[in-house]
């Protein structure tokens, strides 16, 4: 509407210079030129004043929306520190399960050494051999113990760099972790690694990536009951990345979950059995170091993989 009356009022100035032009010009024509001037200048000043404030507006709109995304960041930036959290708190609870597991044989062989020990000395059999092999069984027994301490302590201690390490170490590590737990659920873990296979990145991040994995392995293990269980890990490489394969003969994922599997609080467990936050955290582990996951249903069970660039 104000283009329209801007249009109207120039072409009414323009044909009051025209007749201007003319010898006989009245001055009734010049105080039209003037007054139509004045006009346009009035109209000028209204539609500068109505930018101005249409303007103030936008600025106004476009800060609260910066202040909502910043919420909005700031909000999903919690929700994912809490969820790592939750993970960590989660994968203790397990890794401190294990480490029960895991000192729980050692202690109980030194019990029983200590008895033998008081019952063969009074028995007249104990001599310096004999002390020699007590001693040298139960620093083996000792040494299992510290080195299980060591490796929940080295999984829990924040890195602050970022470093290059050997994939085979890194499982080898936490096979450690979970021997007993593997043992007494009768998983047979089979590593087709290359020795030449190393990464770049944070190596507690990645036995916290495993850690899930085969802690998910155990419990579909059992919720199925299934028999002769497997687990194969096994790496390759290609021009550009280093390929990480996990498979087990669990009994696959339902094709009603697998599509979104990596999403938080998703999960396959029994109601109170699963936080549904285990293979979203490993995700992102995968995606932080600049890699990917994926998984299928595989013969008789699920195969993630997990391709990282070298």
């Amino acid at each position: 509407m104000q283009d329209d009356e801007s249009k109207k009022l120039i072409d009414e100035i323009n044909l009051l210079f025209k007749r201007a032009k003319i010898k006989e010009l009245h001055e009734s024509s010049c105080d039209k030129l003037y007054d139509k001037t004045q006009a346009l200048i009035e109209l000028y000043h209204d539609q500068k004043r109505k930018n101005a404030k249409l303007v103030k507006n936008h600025a106004f709109f476009l800060k609260q929306l910066d202040k909502r995304n910043v919420a909005q960041n700031a909000s999903l930036s919690k929700k994912d520190m809490m969820l790592r959290q939750q993970s960590k708190m989660a994968a203790m609870g397990e890794m401190m399960d294990a480490v029960a597991h895991q000192w729980k044989q050692p202690l109980n062989s030194l019990s029983m050494m200590n008895d033998m020990l008081l019952d063969d000395f009074k028995n007249g059999i104990v001599d310096e051999a004999y002390i020699s092999e007590v001693t040298e069984l139960t620093h083996m027994q000792i040494e299992h113990m510290i080195n299980t301490l060591n490796e929940f302590r080295t999984f829990f201690r924040p890195a602050k760099d970022s470093q290059d390490f050997s994939v085979k170490e890194c499982l080898e590590s936490v096979q450690v972790l979970m021997k007993d737990e593997l043992l007494k659920n009768t998983i047979h873990v089979t590593l087709d690694i290359q020795e030449d296979l190393i990464l770049h990145g944070q190596i507690n991040e990645f036995k916290h990536l495993f850690l899930n994995l085969i802690s998910n392995t155990i419990d579909a293990f059992n919720e199925r009951e299934t028999q002769n269980r497997m687990i194969s890990i096994r790496t390759y490489k290609d021009d550009l990345h280093g390929i990480i394969e996990f498979e087990d003969n669990a009994g696959g994922i339902p094709q009603s979950v697998i599509s979104s599997i990596f999403k938080p609080n998703v999960t396959t467990k029994a109601e109170g059995k699963g936080t549904g936050i285990g293979l979203y955290m490993s995700s992102q582990i995968v995606q932080k170091h600049s890699g990917t996951i994926s998984v299928k249903n595989h013969n008789d069970g699920a195969m993630f993989t997990i391709a990282l660039k070298l």
